[in-house]
């Protein structure tokens, strides 16, 4: 097999090299309008084709080397405590979730509630405008028991939209929200995209 990025011969789809040099992370802070920070590792221009496998099968391998290869490590230096998981919308589409396969790779540092959030409409946002994003609420449900703290999962933050819903979701049902991770950040107005903080 070839390394996807250089076309090398490897035993992964990505190859450490490529790993180690082109998709080195950069952690940064964004916080929303709803005062929710989010934790994001690359810049969207950076991983756009790699993200966009999340609709093929090739794309749980992807997401999974990026999410054990970014997110796991900023996780094991935080060393969090009484924090679980929520995956945004973890649905099967295409044979697999793509933000449960980032969640399973995290499990080693911290549990994970599969299915705890899910929207209940099914719109994609991928592509749309952000009117249409503003308009078309996801609807989510929460199945999970009140009182506990979490970290909510999903693979890119554009508007903020459906994290913001989420948090809402999750705080209307005592569901404490400490912050959100995901692997890229699609603004850019700013020098890497992120307001520091």
């Amino acid at each position: 097999m070839r390394c996807l990025l250089c076309l090398n011969f490897s035993t992964k789809t990505i190859c450490s090299h490529c790993l180690n040099t082109l998709l080195t992370p950069t952690p940064h802070k964004r916080v929303l309008e709803s005062g929710l920070c989010v934790y994001s590792f690359y810049k969207y221009s950076e991983l756009c084709k790699l993200l966009h496998t999340k609709h093929t099968y090739i794309g749980a391998k992807i997401f999974a080397y990026l999410s054990h290869h970014a997110i796991l490590p900023f996780l094991k230096e935080a060393n969090l405590r009484d924090v679980v998981l929520l995956p945004i919308d973890d649905h099967v589409r295409g044979g697999y979730s793509h933000t449960a396969v980032m969640a399973h790779e995290l499990k080693t540092v911290l549990p994970t509630i599969y299915g705890s959030i899910r929207a209940q409409n099914p719109i994609r946002y991928s592509g749309q405008k952000l009117k249409v994003r503003q308009a078309q609420k996801r609807d989510f449900k929460i199945k999970c028991k009140a009182g506990i703290s979490a970290i909510l999962i999903d693979d890119v933050v554009t508007t903020g939209n459906t994290l913001m819903e989420a948090q809402a979701t999750c705080q209307k049902n005592d569901i404490m929200i400490a912050f959100a991770i995901t692997l890229a950040d699609a603004r850019e107005d700013t020098p890497l995209g992120f307001k520091k903080g």
